[in-house]
């Protein structure tokens, strides 16, 4: 799937005018830096909604999915610990030749890209799931007493 534009999404939320957008994308054919690094240097865009954006454009082209419906494979749990489970909303799942494969939602993807780049020492594919179900797999696995459950929650 393509996706949305990112840059179709800054104008839809007034932050940028049609006319900006293909101004970037034409200094973005010839200097191919990012869309959004673009935006920021060029008409101060602020970087909290070219993140935004990027969310957006990303859950729109991957979705959500159901971690009901997913193999887990529990030997890759040990990559974190439960306090970085909660403090970033993450719920690893599987590791295949490629990356290791973790859940997150929408809100915390973000913080979880760039925490994943510190932290793992592989490529991080990154799915969307719910809030509900990435807390209930975080209890199941990372078990912590609700009131700190309760505090991530209110953090994330």
């Amino acid at each position: 799937m393509a996706g949305i534009p990112i840059g179709r999404l800054l104008v839809e939320q007034g932050v940028l005018t049609r006319e900006q957008v293909k101004h970037i994308l034409d200094v973005q054919r010839s200097s191919h830096r990012p869309f959004g690094d673009l935006a920021e240097r060029l008409y101060g865009v602020d970087p909290r909604a070219v993140e935004d954006a990027w969310v957006q454009q990303y859950v729109s082209r991957t979705g959500a999915v159901n971690l009901d419906e997913l193999d887990f494979d529990p030997s890759v749990l040990s990559v974190i610990n439960a306090r970085q489970a909660w403090q970033f909303h993450l719920m690893p799942i599987k590791r295949d030749e490629d990356s290791i494969h973790v859940a997150t939602t929408a809100p915390n993807l973000i913080r979880c890209v760039n925490f994943a780049t510190r932290r793992f020492n592989e490529p991080a594919h990154f799915v969307i799931a719910s809030d509900r179900q990435v807390r209930q797999y975080m209890m199941r696995h990372y078990p912590v007493p609700q009131y700190v459950a309760d505090y991530a929650a209110q953090m994330a």
